[in-house]
């Protein structure tokens, strides 16, 4: 289910004023899980992935391991990310041949570039919705 705009101010309100993020896998001094959730739809893993993968290139065992799952769901979870623009592969050729894929995170900088405009964004549909009139929404009965 889709995070809600009306529930999000309480949400983000009520973890403020309980004192420091704490999920299974972050300890931070403000609130990140909540608002990657409304404005990119990532859940705590994901920003769990995110800020381990923004420490060094990880393979997709080293992020299962990190995040209690699966190497499929990690795949997944890591794949949703790429799509995001959030998390890139990029291929490491080994010594004795071959290669493997491992996966970093977009720098901070470009992550904070990301939210500002997206946030942009909701503030622009927001303010072109408040100065719609709803009285021309009808209602369609199948």
């Amino acid at each position: 289910m889709q995070p809600c705009l009306i529930d999000m101010s309480d949400s983000i309100s009520k973890n403020l004023k309980s004192g420091p993020c704490k999920c299974d896998f972050l300890e931070c001094q403000f609130k990140v899980c909540p608002i990657f959730e409304f404005l990119f739809g990532l859940k705590c893993t994901h920003v769990n992935i995110y800020f381990y993968a923004l420490q060094e290139k990880r393979t997709i065992k080293e992020i299962a391991e990190r995040v209690k799952r699966d190497r499929t769901t990690a795949v997944r979870l890591v794949q949703s990310m790429i799509k995001q623009g959030l998390i890139h592969k990029e291929q490491e050729l080994l010594p004795n041949g071959g290669i493997r894929h491992i996966y970093a995170a977009i720098p901070q900088e470009i992550l904070k570039e990301k939210l500002q405009e997206t946030l942009s964004s909701v503030e622009e549909a927001v303010g072109a919705l408040l100065e719609q009139d709803w009285t021309v929404v009808k209602v369609i009965n199948n």
